[in-house]
């Protein structure tokens, strides 16, 4: 590919529509592009903070609809060819076994989803208003990050509120028992902001009380986490001016 084509990927590859190969190729070429770098930081942060801004919660019924219609859509037949009968069957009863394995996990999913407390419940639909809060107010600014360990961290912090939201993306997963802890880190010290996904990619956390002067750290803590950062931070983020 010419050089000058590179430029065009940028939006393909914020939006992660890029293949593996392509991906890595690109990924190359950013390390020496500072204006496709730039323009991939923009368009990441503008994916995310309209994606998290437009969020809607399902509409009710949605889980059981879909949960309903696993039972009633027919798995596709295996491919036809010169492969001996046994081993056909074989690959269907293998679809069979992980259709059954999904319906059960999605089972499991809507359970504990139907289980939670009309107080949870409440506590959920606060904390979306509060990010929505932020990510909709005048003064908000955004930045991205890297992280030490790889991925991406989005800052999304309003002066006025003194309120942040943080989101993850491309993070490597955690082991059993370890956690991604965030911080709002101050002139006294850091305090605890809440645990983040163990996957590495978080929707959109808020962090309150977090004004001019403060940064933005997230550490790896053993499970459920700890009082104060007992490691080095992945990332530290000063809060936009």
């Amino acid at each position: 590919m010419l050089r000058d084509e590179w430029h065009v990927l940028t939006g393909s590859y914020a939006l992660d529509a890029l293949g593996a190969a392509e991906r890595e190729a690109f990924e190359r070429h950013l390390h020496h592009c500072a204006s496709c770098d730039t323009e991939v930081r923009g368009l990441r942060e503008t994916a995310a903070r309209l994606a998290m801004a437009r969020a809607l919660r399902p509409p009710p019924g949605m889980q059981a609809r879909v949960l309903a219609a696993t039972y009633r859509t027919r798995q596709l037949p295996p491919l036809a060819g010169d492969r001996p009968t046994r081993v056909r069957r074989a690959g269907v009863s293998r679809l069979i076994a992980a259709a059954a394995a999904a319906s059960v996990a999605a089972a499991m999913a809507f359970g504990l989803t139907q289980g939670l407390t009309e107080r949870q419940a409440t506590a959920s639909r606060s904390a979306s208003t509060a990010v929505s809060r932020v990510l909709s107010a005048p003064d908000a600014r955004t930045q991205t990050m890297r992280t030490t360990v790889g991925g991406t961290v989005i800052l999304v912090a309003s002066r006025r509120l003194r309120e942040a939201v943080i989101s993850t993306a491309g993070m490597p997963s955690l082991p059993a028992g370890r956690v991604y802890q965030l911080w709002v880190i101050g002139p006294a010290g850091a305090r605890s902001a809440g645990l983040l996904s163990g996957t590495g990619q978080t929707g959109g956390t808020l962090a309150s009380s977090a004004g001019p002067g403060d940064r933005i750290g997230i550490t790896v803590e053993p499970s459920p986490g700890t009082s104060r950062p007992t490691t080095t931070p992945v990332v530290v983020m000063a809060l936009p001016d």
